[in-house]
Parts: structure tokens; C-alpha cells; sequence
């Protein structure tokens, strides 16, 4: 039985068809387009949506060639949307997360209470937050919409018509009421949007229609949920997990949210988990900085940076990846050199080596706060994702750490997507 789990990675779109029936399911990767957000004529950065639907469907295509497929599922990463119009298209390309309309979200953030929207939410506050990107969303096309629907829901909506929520995508909002899982028409009507934009949140699993024939379910729609599901069965509650990619995703599951003052002051998260309790976890941006280096070198190859960087000796510079400076950086390369104190002869492989020291302390900050906010021992770290395929990232963080390390599926994603899928259809033992 062959399902198709569609990937939305911030820089790629990856549609992978795994078969259910295997005895160690695997995603194969059939069809990878490389993407960025735009710069639009009025300055803002958004989502080349139109292509990105149509890269989705054409992989689904070429899925389909391979043979019949029991299902689709998809995921993308949180907290952004798309306005629909009364004719259910589209008003306008969705904004990305790292548009800088959101840069006075602290005053928003005021206006609501932070400890009321952390209260309510369990969502640890930062300028990308949905809340605070609806805040200063025009107010224009806010009354010309008929819905709303997060990037996940968007793009099944595509496949599909229907229109569905989703809990996990739903939950990294900072809109949804911790409290019963519904969307908080107080806080909505305070932004100024009307509660009557939502669609009711489902559990992923969910029958969501079809494309083409072939059922559509939702799953976990926030990629990190996707993620976290393909973890081994059995993980001891004091192993943590980081979900690698253009953000590490840094946490635990829980079977209950915590909005305790201690949470809310180390400000973490509390995500809904894909069947079921919460990710207790905080953001750390991750290999976007190198993403973004990349970009500027002509994209040589991960492969060869990160040997080049591992051939230098320990105990380099090491910068906070989450400082605002590197949100809004045109010229990565030179910020990163200059946060660090890199000389200019310092070569390439001194600002990738930089990169990876510095998200592997990020990591283990975190850790030590988690510890602190649980009161209990963090003893190993199960890391996630594409950063596992690198041996000297799994060593760094690590090292960090100071805690066992064990690497999850590289496209750990893409299998928590097709293992959701697995559930909807009755199948049972995945694994």
C-alpha cells in the first residue's frame, strides 16, 4: 500500500512516496523543488503560492506513474495563511513569517497581555506568531475574506475544495484556547478579525476528500508534529528530541500543556502533538543561516562545506543564531563575520564551522532550560531531520549537550506524514 506525504520545507517542496506495506518504510524522495520567498512590487515577501501548488501537483503526478496510492497527506511549516475570497480562490499570495511587517509585534504583544496570550495559548512569543501577523494584516482584504486557512489546510484546500483546521498547524497560531483546543474569539475580535474566518480544527487522520481519485487525510500539518511522530516507539520521557532544519525545533512530549510562570518565562511552546498530547519545545533557528550563506556562495555542496569545517580545530567564535540581527540580514555572510569577529582571512569553512558551534550551543541552552522548567534530567537527544546526515553536526550537539545522541529518519517528516496516513487507514504495526 503506497501513501504520498507532501513536504513543505521553508526552501523546498518534496512530495515522497512511502510504502506502507514494506517491512522498514522509507520515504522515497519523488519529486524536490528548490523555492524562497519573493519580494513583491509593494515590498512585501510572500509565498510564490501558484508555483507551489503546481510543483505539489506535479509530483503527486509522478507519484501516481509509480502506482496506485492509498492516500495523500501534507504538511508545511506553521504559523502562516492564506485569505480566502467568497469564491473560495485565493485573494492575494500568503505573506511569509519573515516579512518585516511584524517588527512592532512587542507592542501588540503588550496590548493583549503577554502573560494572557501565553495563558491562553501556550505559545511561545515571537514576531512570526500568527496573532501578530494578522494584527497588521491589511485591513482591506481582512473584510473582503471569506476564510482562513493555514498553509497546510491551504494547500489541501487546493487538492481538494473542502476546507478544513488542522490541531497542530492550528496550535502554533497563538490564537487557539489552550484550554478546549477551539479558536479564541476573544483574542481574534481584539486583532480586529472576524472568529467567523475559521474553520472548526480536526485531528489529523481525518478524511479531508480526494485529488484525482486518491483519498486525502489530513495529518500532522506543522512539519514538526510530522517530524516528532516518526520517532521510535518507546522513547523514555527524559529524551528529548531536536527537529533539524532551517529551524531546530527543541523539546519534549508531554501528555499535558504547561503555562505554569516558569514556562512562561523561559517562553516555550506548548504544540499540539499528532495523536495527542503536546510538544513542549522552543524555537532555535537553525541551518537558514547557512541556507542563506549558501545562497550568496553559489550553493556548493552541505557535503563539502561541513568537511571543510570540521577540519578546524574546536573552540571557535560562537554567535546567538536567534539574534535579530540575522532575521532581517541582507548580507548573511558578512553579518555572521562580523556577530563572530572573523577576521577577513578567515575562510569559508571558519563562518559554516561558526554556524553549527553556534546552533549546537543554542541547543544545549535550551536543554538547560528545559531541565530547569521540568524540574527533571534531560539524558539523551534524539535528533531529527536532514541535520542527522551530517556526523559532525551530531557530534557538535552532542558535545554540547553532554547527553546521548541517537539520529532519527533524515526525512523524518515525510515519515511521521505517510505513519499518520497509516493510522487513518486502519493500518496497524507501521514499523
Amino acid at each position: 500500500m503506497r501513501v504520498a506525504a507532501v513536504d513543505f520545507g521553508a526552501t523546498s517542496v518534496r512530495v515522497a512516496v512511502v510504502d506502507l506495506d514494506a517491512a522498514e518504510p522509507v520515504p522515497e524522495i519523488v519529486h524536490r523543488y528548490l523555492h524562497a520567498p519573493v519580494r513583491f512590487a509593494d515590498g512585501s515577501l510572500r509565498w510564490d503560492w501558484d508555483r507551489l501548488a503546481a510543483e505539489t501537483e506535479r509530483g503527486l503526478a509522478t507519484a501516481l506513474e509509480g502506482g496506485p496510492l492509498a492516500s495523500i497527506g501534507v504538511d508545511t511549516w506553521g504559523v502562516d495563511y492564506g485569505l480566502l475570497g467568497s469564491d473560495g480562490k485565493l485573494l492575494s499570495p500568503p505573506f511569509s513569517y519573515r516579512d518585516g511587517r511584524t517588527a512592532g509585534w512587542q507592542a501588540v504583544a503588550d496590548t493583549l497581555g503577554r502573560d494572557r496570550l501565553y495563558r491562553t495559548s501556550g505559545i511561545q512569543l515571537m514576531a512570526v506568531n500568527t496573532v501578530f501577523q494578522l494584527a497588521v494584516h491589511p485591513r482591506d482584504e481582512l473584510e473582503r475574506a471569506a476564510g482562513l486557512l493555514m498553509l497546510p489546510e491551504l494547500l489541501v484546500h487546493h487538492l481538494t475544495g473542502s476546507a478544513w483546521g488542522e490541531v497542530t498547524s492550528a496550535s502554533t497560531t497563538a490564537l487557539v484556547d489552550i484550554a478546549d483546543g477551539s479558536w479564541s474569539a476573544e483574542l481574534l475580535s481584539e486583532i480586529g478579525v472576524d472568529p467567523g474566518l475559521f474553520p472548526p480544527i480536526a485531528r489529523a487522520g481525518t478524511p479531508a476528500g480526494a485529488w484525482r481519485g486518491v483519498p486525502v487525510h489530513l495529518v500532522a500539518g506543522h512539519d514538526t508534529a510530522s517530524a516528532v511522530a516518526a520517532r521510535a516507539p518507546g522513547a523514555p520521557a527524559s529524551a528529548a528530541f531536536v527537529a533539524t532544519g532551517s529551524w531546530f525545533l527543541v523539546g519534549v512530549e508531554r501528555d499535558a500543556a504547561d503555562v505554569s510562570d516558569a514556562a512562561r518565562r523561559a517562553n516555550f511552546s506548548n504544540e499540539a502533538g499528532a495523536l495527542g498530547g503536546f510538544r513542549f519545545l522552543k524555537n532555535v533557528t537553525g541551518l537558514w543561516l547557512l541556507e542563506q550563506c549558501r545562497a550568496q556562495w553559489g550553493a556548493p555542496r552541505v557535503e563539502e562545506l561541513f568537511r571543510a569545517a570540521g577540519a578546524l580545530a574546536a573552540g571557535g567564535p560562537v554567535v546567538d543564531p536567534n539574534d535579530q540581527r540575522f532575521a532581517d540580514a541582507v548580507d548573511m555572510e558578512s553579518e555572521l563575520r562580523a556577530a563572530a569577529g572573523l577576521r577577513a582571512s578567515a575562510g569559508r569553512d571558519a563562518v559554516v564551522r561558526c554556524i553549527l558551534d553556534s546552533v549546537a550551543a543554542a541547543t544545549s541552552r535550551v536543554l538547560d532550560e528545559l531541565r530547569t522548567v521540568l524540574g527533571e534530567p534531560v539524558t539523551r537527544v534524539d535528533v531529527l531531520g536532514g541535520g542527522g546526515r551530517s556526523e559532525l553536526l551530531v557530534h557538535l550537539i552532542g558535545e554540547a549537550c553532554g547527553v546521548e545522541v541517537l539520529v532519527g529518519p533524515a526525512e523524518a517528516t515525510a515519515l511521521g506524514n505517510a505513519l499518520v496516513q497509516a493510522r487513518a487507514l486502519g493500518v496497524a504495526d507501521v514499523r
